[in-house]
C-alpha cells in the first residue's frame, strides 16, 4: 500500500478533501442527531433559558389549574362575550406558547391564542423559522381542568424549540465547514512552509552556503526537489572544492618549481659564460659535468610539472586492445636491463605464463589469456614505476620483480630497499598518483606497502580467456 506521504500533492489534496468532506459530513450527522440532548443542556442553565433560550414555565400547569377556577369556559366559538371574557387566562402563556380549549363532550374549540411572539415586530422572523424548520421540535401536552361553569379540555403546545433548531443548525453548519476549510489550509499552509524552506535554502546556495544540508521533506514533489536541490549543493560544494584544491595545487607547485628552477638556471648560466670566456681550461671538463648534473635537475623538475598535470587533467579515455599476459614481459625484461646498467642487482622471477605467449596455468587447461591494455598507458606505467626505483632505490640491495596469474587476474610485484638518503623526498607521490590513475583506466588497481626501507608496488590487471576480438 503507498503511504501517503509518498503520493504527488495532488492526490494528497483529493484525498484529504474527500476526507475532510466525510468527516465534517458525520460530525454534523452526530451534532444534528444530539441536537435536543443538547437542547436540554442549555435550557438546564438559568442564564441561558432567561436571556438567550426561552423555555417553558415550570409551573404552568399548576397556574393554569389554579386561574382556570376564575373564568367561564365560552359557550361557542362565536361567543365573543366568553371569548373575550376568558382573554386574561390566555396571557398565563408565554410568548412562544399556544393555548386552546375544547369542550369535553362535543370536543369542539371554544377559545385559545396563538403565541404571541407572531404578534410582534420579530413575528415574521419567527414564523420563518417555523415555516423553514416545519415545526420541528414542537410538541403539546393536554389535560382536563376545572373551570369556573365546568370541564374542558386545555391544549398547550410549545414552540420554544422552533427557536433553538434554526441556529442550531446553523452553527453546526458553520462549524463543519470551517473546520472543513481549516483542515485544507492546514495541508496547503504545510506545502507552503516546505516551499518557504527551499527558497531559504536556495538563497543561502546563492549567497554561497553549501555546506548546511536541505532538510528532508516528504518523497512527494516538494520532497523530491528537496533532494535533487541537495544533491545539487553537494555536487557544487565537492565542484569548488577540488577546483579551489587543484588551485591551490598548481599556484603551490608553480611557485616551487619556479623558485628552484631558478637557482640551477643562475648556476648553469654561469658555467656557461666561464667556459665561452675560455677561463680555467684545466677546469673545463669538470664545469661541464656540472652544467650535465645541473640540466639533469631541471629536467626532473619539469618531469614533475608533467606529472602532477596528468593527476589534475580531465579524464583520459584509454584506448584499450585485447593483448596478451605475454606483452608485459617485455616491459619488465626491458625495463630490468636498464636498471642494470644503471647499477642496480635485479632478480626477475617470472612465471612461464609470462614469457611464454600468455597461458592460464589452470590444472587441464590451456587456454590463452589477455588483459584490456592500452600499450602507450603501459609503457608511461613502468617508465614511471621504474624511475622511481632510479631515483630512490639503493643499489646495496637486489630489486626483485616478480609476477603470478591466476584465473581472474594477473599482478606484478616489484620490491626494492629505499636508500637513506631519499628518505622522504617524494612526500606528494606525485609519479605512483599517475600510474595509479593510468592503472585504474584499464579496471586495474595498484598497492604499495612500506616498512622501514623496504617498499613494495604491486600491480594488477583482470585476465580472461580466449581474445575478446576473435
Amino acid at each position: 500500500m503507498i503511504r501517503l506521504k509518498n503520493m504527488k500533492i495532488r492526490t494528497q489534496l483529493f484525498l484529504l478533501i474527500f476526507a475532510a468532506g466525510l468527516f465534517c459530513f458525520l460530525l454534523y450527522n452526530f451534532m444534528w442527531k444530539y441536537k435536543w440532548e443538547v437542547y436540554e443542556l442549555l435550557q438546564s442553565s438559568p442564564i441561558i433559558r432567561q436571556h438567550v433560550l426561552p423555555g417553558p414555565r415550570d409551573d404552568l400547569w399548576l397556574t393554569i389549574r389554579t386561574e382556570a377556577l376564575k373564568y367561564d369556559i365560552p359557550e361557542s366559538e362565536t361567543d365573543k362575550e366568553g371569548n373575550k371574557a376568558i382573554a386574561p387566562f390566555f396571557e398565563l402563556a408565554d410568548p412562544y406558547t399556544a393555548v386552546y380549549i375544547y369542550g369535553i363532550e362535543d370536543g369542539l374549540y371554544r377559545a385559545g391564542r396563538i403565541p404571541s411572539y407572531f404578534d410582534t415586530g420579530s413575528s415574521a422572523f419567527f414564523n420563518s423559522l417555523y415555516q423553514w424548520t416545519d415545526g420541528l421540535g414542537e410538541y403539546e401536552q393536554d389535560l382536563v381542568v376545572e373551570f369556573k361553569n365546568g370541564y374542558a379540555q386545555v391544549i398547550v403546545r410549545f414552540l420554544h424549540p422552533t427557536f433553538f433548531v434554526t441556529p442550531y443548525f446553523f452553527f453546526c453548519f458553520g462549524l463543519c465547514i470551517t473546520v472543513f476549510f481549516v483542515i485544507i489550509l492546514f495541508f496547503i499552509s504545510r506545502k507552503m512552509n516546505s516551499v518557504i524552506l527551499l527558497k531559504q535554502k536556495i538563497l543561502q546556495m546563492a549567497a554561497g552556503d553549501l555546506i548546511t544540508p536541505v532538510p528532508k521533506l516528504r518523497q512527494d514533489e516538494i520532497g523530491i526537489l528537496a533532494h535533487e536541490l541537495d544533491n545539487l549543493r553537494v555536487a557544487l560544494h565537492e565542484t569548488i572544492t577540488k577546483e579551489q584544491e587543484s588551485r591551490l595545487a598548481n599556484q603551490d607547485l608553480i611557485s616551487a618549481l619556479s623558485h628552484d628552477l631558478r637557482t640551477p638556471l643562475t648556476i648553469l648560466n654561469g658555467y656557461l659564460e666561464i667556459a665561452k670566456l675560455n677561463q680555467k681550461p684545466e677546469m673545463q671538463e669538470e664545469y661541464l659535468n656540472r652544467c650535465l648534473n645541473k640540466t639533469d635537475e631541471i629536467r626532473q623538475m619539469t618531469d614533475r610539472i608533467f606529472e602532477y598535470a596528468l593527476i589534475y587533467e580531465e579524464a583520459e579515455l584509454p584506448v584499450l586492445s585485447d593483448l596478451p599476459v605475454s606483452t608485459l614481459y617485455r616491459y619488465l625484461t626491458e625495463n630490468a636491463d636498464f636498471l642494470r646498467l644503471t647499477g642496480f642487482p635485479v632478480s626477475l622471477e617470472l612465471p612461464e605464463a609470462l614469457t611464454s605467449p600468455g597461458q592460464i596455468t589452470e590444472p587441464g587447461s590451456q587456454n590463452s589469456a589477455y588483459f584490456a591494455g592500452d600499450e602507450t598507458l603501459l609503457t608511461r606505467i613502468f617508465n614511471n614505476l621504474f624511475s622511481n626505483i632510479i631515483k630512490y632505490g639503493s643499489k646495496k640491495e637486489p630489486v626483485i620483480i616478480t609476477g603470478s596469474i591466476e584465473i581472474n587476474h594477473i599482478s606484478i610485484s616489484l620490491f626494492n630497499i629505499v636508500k637513506q638518503e631519499s628518505s622522504g623526498i617524494e612526500s606528494t607521490q606525485i609519479g605512483l598518483k599517475s600510474v595509479r590513475k593510468m592503472t585504474e583506466l584499464m579496471d586495474g588497481t595498484l598497492e604499495t606497502e612500506q616498512q622501514n626501507a623496504e617498499f613494495t608496488v604491486r600491480l594488477k590487471l583482470p585476465v580472461y580467456s580466449d581474445s575478446r576480438n576473435g
